[in-house]
Formats: structure tokens, C-alpha cells, sequence
């Protein structure tokens, strides 16, 4: 085996500058893996008026995210067969020294592939194959527990497919980019904005990583959660950028390096070694990244233990499990350090009694492994299927004053409003922002909760709301007024359309996540019609 890096070391260079340049720009590095000594934490901040990206931006990460997903990775359904030899080795929870290992794959196709595991430790020796999309097997593990969905994660997917998770990421999210110079190294990082919006109750690093790009589109790094995948010496493969060189970084701390030692066209004489052996075991179906999760029909609370230092444990836990083709589940949490094994058993207790849709693909049930990320929050437990969901912003063609809706057209509805106000010669009352800005919430709460000051605002003004977010930030429309540095931002007009007033609503919150009942009775009055 080839000389790996010392694990006693720090992380590199490379990482340790890119690691603080993305803290600067405020591209997230950081939560919470399975087998750490803690559980995540979620960090409050506090509400933005600020607008995640511009329309500008978002498309241009969007651009460079495709460009790397087709320049990089060997997972993709183009790529003849293959075959590849990488060294490993990886530090394990309570150990103090790395285990070593050899992966070697053989791939005939994105879903026909062998992978043969041999390590140091017994639950790094076995192989595993793939028939088809939904056909998996492995060698029975015996005593050793095989642990494929380990090494699958930590050493394997790092170097055949480090980028699966931006399959997770839908053409409308919202999108940032960073660019990050190294000082010799020029990185464009992109990234999802104000991911919480796209994660429904789970933790939005788990699912959108941060992935950094070089100039000639190799991938470099990828951040998610509290863990980072660093990529050195790249070779190129049927037009596909590979690392040679792959580390995984949980908390600063390298716990994984792979070392490919060969990668090289797979002769067609030894494509027919990739069918499984007889008496393989079959394999849950692996659901893949931007893929329809499991809905659940019946959830129930785990009672949970109190953490050794007296506090209650907070964040969200990823638990295991199996959904068998009749909708039941079997908890799986092998890997649990010995530090969570009483919130492990908890878990385990409740999540056992969960209850599924049996998982359908093509027609078919099929059993799934999934991960449920258990919130513990120290609040009542509510069932994922109690929990409200958001729903898409839909408007009337003559309703321009109950939503930011980024496909309305506002010059159209300005020529409306002009319409109603003109008659009773009332104030326009534009209101810009939109459905990522918490502040626009508390604005629309307030007036919802304060009847005289809503009927104050209604008989002296026609409200109309003007959507400005990465979708559509109506740059044409907005240009004609003063710049807008918060959201939400309020510009009074006269019936003719005439500026008369640009609020800051900074002004008029009440110092807490809400808005001063005497404030805005005192704008609004300020400006009503004389």
C-alpha cells in the first residue's frame, strides 16, 4: 500500500485557507454526523432584511454547478467501463490509529458495478454488486458485519461520485457563488441560499453541500454539515475530472484518505466478472439523492434521556432504519458511538413503532434504507405529517396585494392600483419584498393582528406588493426608485404614481421580531390622503 498522510497531522494548507476564506464570505462549513460524541445544535440567527442572491448570481451558479457536474466524477450514465484501485484508510470512533484498506470497482454501467473491500478490520471485508437500479447484493456478513453503507459513504463516494448530493438541488433553488482566491488557487464556490427554505424540518447542510471549482472546473472541495472532502491531484478520465488524492475532514479532523492507485478502461473479458456470486445476500434499496423520500402514515415520540452534564439534547439525530415492503421499520444504529447509546436506545424504542407507505419504484414495493433525521428540539414531538407545509405562491390576475409573487408583472399592476386609487385620491402603497424574508412575515402578521390600523392603512391607501427575490428581482420596475438596502421596503405613491415617501420598515420595528403598533399608525397617518 501506497504511503498515506499522517494522521497526527493537520489538515493541509489548501484546506485550512479555503476552510477560513469561506467562513469570511459566509459560505457555511458546518452540523452533525452519525457516530460523533454530540448531537448537532442548531444556532439561532437573527432574521435578515437582506435578500439571499440576485437573479444574476443565482444563474450563474447555476451555470458553473451543471459545468462541474459534466467535468467531473465517474458516476455518470456516458462513461464506457471502467476500472479502478484506491488504498484507504479511515479512523473510526474510540480508535486511535487508522485502519487500512483496498477498494477496487468494476463498472460496466451507472447501476452494473462489483466493489471489492479488503481491510484490517473485519467489517472491511466483503464485496458488494449492483444488477440494476433497485438490485443490490453483498456478501453475507457472517461475523464481521460488512459494513458497506459505511464504506460506501466514507470511502467510496467520495472518490467515484463526491458530487451526489447536488442531485438534491431543484433548477428554482435559489443559488449563491463565491469566489475564493487561495493565494495561488482560484476556487468558485457554490452553494445554495438561505437553504433552510428547501429542507422541511431537516437539516439543510445535510442535504445542499457547499462545492468549490477551480478554473478548469475540477472539483476541489465540498462542505456539508461539519464534514469537508478535499480533492488533490487530478487526472483526467473519459472527459472526467478524478482525484488521485481524496481526504475527509470531520471538525477539522482528518478522519479518511483515499489514494487511487489505478483507474483504466475495463477490458470486456472481465466485464462478466461483475454478476454477484451465488449466495449473496440481497440488499435494501438505496434511495437516491433527489428522489422521492418515504411518507410516513403513523409517528410516535421517544422519551428522551437527559445528556450526562444535565442538559437536554438539542438538534437532529440521524437515526437508521429499514422500511420493509409493508411499510414497517426496523431501527439500524449500528455505528453509534458509545456516547449516544442511551439517546440510541430511545430512538430505537419509538421509531420502531413508525409505520410507512410501502416505497414503490416502477410499479413494485421495495424494501428501502433510509436515514430519519430525528429532531430534538426539547419541544413536543409532532408527526412529519402534522407539520405545515409551505405551499407555491399562486395569485388572481387582479390581486397584486396579498403575496410576493415573483410572476406577476408590476408595471401591470401598478396601472392597476393607479386605477383603484385614483377615484377616492389614495396613496399607492408599494411593498417590496418576499416569501425568503421573515421581516415581510412579521409586516403581513401585524397587520393581520391590528384591525384598526389594517382598516387605517386600507382606507387611505392601495396596497400592492412587489416581488424581488432571485427568481425574479424586477430590476427594471424597482430602478426607477430609491435604493432598497432591506426587505421589506415601503415606497408611498401618489394616485398618479408620483414618489412621495421611501421607509426604511427598520424604523419601525419595535426592537423584539415584531412591529411597533405606534410607528406604522404614525407613517401611515403621516402620509394618508389629504
Amino acid at each position: 500500500m501506497g504511503r498515506l498522510l499522517n494522521y497526527s497531522a493537520a489538515p493541509s494548507r489548501l484546506f485550512r485557507m479555503v476552510a477560513h476564506l469561506l467562513l469570511l464570505t459566509g459560505v457555511s462549513l458546518a452540523t452533525s454526523s452519525l457516530g460523533q460524541d454530540a448531537p448537532p445544535t442548531q444556532t439561532d440567527q437573527p432574521p435578515s432584511h437582506t435578500p439571499p442572491v440576485t437573479a444574476k448570481i443565482s444563474a450563474l451558479a447555476d451555470r458553473v454547478l451543471n459545468a462541474g457536474l459534466k467535468a467531473n466524477a465517474l458516476d455518470g450514465d456516458d462513461l464506457q467501463p471502467w476500472h479502478l484501485k484506491a488504498d484507504f484508510q479511515v479512523v473510526l470512533a474510540g480508535t486511535p490509529k487508522p485502519a487500512a484498506g483496498t477498494l477496487e470497482v468494476w463498472s460496466t454501467g451507472r447501476y452494473q458495478w462489483k466493489r471489492a473491500y479488503i481491510g484490517a478490520l473485519p467489517q472491511f471485508n466483503g464485496i458488494e454488486w449492483s444488477v440494476s437500479q433497485t438490485e443490490r447484493y453483498r456478501t453475507k456478513p457472517g461475523q464481521s458485519g460488512f459494513q458497506t453503507a459505511w464504506l460506501n459513504l466514507r470511502v467510496t463516494r467520495p472518490v467515484i461520485a463526491p458530487l451526489y448530493q447536488a442531485a438534491n438541488i431543484k433548477r428554482d433553488f435559489d443559488m449563491n457563488i463565491q469566489r475564493v482566491n487561495t493565494g495561488g488557487l482560484v476556487l468558485n464556490c457554490v452553494s445554495v441560499a438561505d437553504p433552510s427554505r428547501y429542507a422541511d424540518q431537516t437539516d439543510p447542510d445535510w442535504l445542499f453541500p457547499t462545492m468549490c471549482f477551480d478554473g478548469d472546473m475540477h472539483l476541489r472541495l465540498v462542505s456539508a454539515s461539519d464534514t469537508t472532502v478535499q480533492f488533490d491531484d487530478i487526472q483526467i478520465f473519459q472527459n472526467r475530472a478524478v482525484a488521485r488524492d481524496v481526504k475527509v475532514i470531520v471538525k477539522g479532523n482528518l478522519i479518511a484518505e483515499m489514494k487511487v492507485s489505478l483507474l483504466e478502461p475495463l477490458a470486456a473479458t472481465d466485464a462478466a466478472g461483475v454478476k454477484p456470486d451465488k449466495g449473496a445476500a440481497a440488499e435494501p434499496y438505496t434511495i437516491e439523492p433527489g428522489s422521492p423520500r418515504p411518507e410516513s402514515v403513523y409517528e410516535v415520540g421517544a422519551s428522551l434521556p437527559i445528556r450526562p452534564d444535565g442538559l437536554p439534547y438539542s438538534g437532529v439525530f440521524p437515526f437508521p432504519v429499514l422500511i420493509h415492503k409493508d411499510g414497517s421499520v426496523k431501527a439500524n444504529p449500528e455505528g453509534v458511538s458509545f456516547a449516544l447509546r442511551a439517546l440510541s436506545d430511545a430512538l430505537e424504542l419509538a421509531i420502531s413503532k413508525w409505520k410507512y407507505k410501502p416505497y414503490m419504484v416502477d410499479g413494485q414495493p421495495v424494501e428501502v434504507a433510509i436515514i430519519i433525521p430525528y429532531i430534538l428540539n426539547g419541544k413536543p414531538f409532532v408527526p412529519s405529517y402534522d407539520r405545515p407545509k409551505p405551499t407555491p405562491v399562486t395569485t388572481s390576475p387582479e390581486d397584486f396585494s396579498s403575496a410576493y409573487d415573483p410572476k406577476r408583472d408590476p408595471k401591470k399592476d401598478l396601472a392597476m392600483a393607479e386605477a383603484q386609487a385614483r377615484p377616492g385620491k389614495k396613496r399607492i402603497l408599494l411593498d417590496v419584498g418576499g416569501d425568503w424574508c421573515i421581516w415581510c412575515k412579521y409586516l403581513d402578521n401585524f397587520f393581520a393582528d391590528h384591525a384598526d390600523i389594517r382598516e387605517l392603512r386600507d382606507e387611505n391607501y392601495v396596497l400592492m406588493k412587489v416581488n424581488m427575490s432571485a427568481m425574479n428581482e424586477n430590476y427594471a420596475f424597482l430602478s426607477q426608485y430609491p435604493n432598497i438596502p432591506g426587505y421589506p421596503w415601503l415606497f408611498v405613491l401618489d394616485s398618479d404614481g408620483k414618489l412621495l415617501k421611501s421607509e426604511n420598515t427598520d424604523e419601525l420595528e419595535n426592537g423584539a421580531n415584531g412591529y411597533s403598533a405606534q410607528r406604522i399608525k404614525q407613517f401611515l397617518s403621516a402620509w394618508e390622503s389629504q
